[in-house]
């Protein structure tokens, strides 16, 4: 499914819309981010094994947004075999790029939540698409995906998509800044992980 979401979602992104990667990167790190918090719900309310131990807290922001925050939440976005964060290290260690820091990006992310910063991911310029304006792809990300057997499995087939793109540019565009690709898929899956959207948020009105 990975290939799917490749072919039918980057390429043409990249390709025809002459999207530059670090943008495309931020779309699928949004994607990976959603589709973790709903594997963490379904996980919660089906009371999977896989979850058992875990839990998740609603937390109010300043500006009116609300957030999940806990460990289940954690799992597929940064502990989990197959979490986010484990593809994007991965692919960084075997491209022989420096990995950006993890925790700070974790950190900046907490902090900024319920403020103006929150989704506005540092390595892209100015007036670029925040992760909440990103999330009205989930329907597109959503029939996608509609084939994967798992909601856990979702948000890997768009990490799995965002390795093939940094693999296909660190071998064809060498300018192209994987250690900040990198930090944008992890800052934007951790945003939208986070996040408690409403239905206009996900294209859904």
């Amino acid at each position: 499914m990975s290939d799917v979401v490749f072919d039918t979602f980057v390429k043409p992104m990249k390709l025809q819309r002459g999207l530059p990667s670090p943008v495309i990167a931020a779309m699928l790190g949004t994607l990976a981010g959603h589709a973790a918090q709903n594997a963490a719900l379904h996980g919660l309310a089906t009371n999977s094994p896989d979850y058992s131990e875990f839990t998740l807290v609603t937390v109010d922001g300043a500006n009116g947004d609300r957030y999940y925050f806990g460990d289940a939440i954690n799992r597929p976005v940064l502990e989990w075999t197959y979490s986010i964060w484990a593809l994007v290290g991965g692919i960084v260690q075997k491209m022989a790029v420096p990995s950006p820091d993890v925790m700070e990006v974790v950190d900046h992310v907490a902090s900024s939540v319920g403020t103006d910063a929150f989704g506005v991911l540092r390595d892209l310029p100015e007036g670029a698409p925040t992760v909440r304006s990103l999330l009205s792809l989930w329907p597109a990300g959503e029939a996608l995906a509609k084939d994967v057997p798992h909601p856990d499995y979702v948000s890997v087939t768009f990490g799995l998509a965002y390795q093939r793109l940094a693999q296909t540019d660190n071998l064809v565009d060498p300018s192209v800044d994987q250690t900040a690709m990198a930090r944008i898929m992890i800052e934007s899956t951790l945003a939208a992980s986070k996040l408690i959207a409403s239905p206009a948020d996900l294209g859904q009105l």
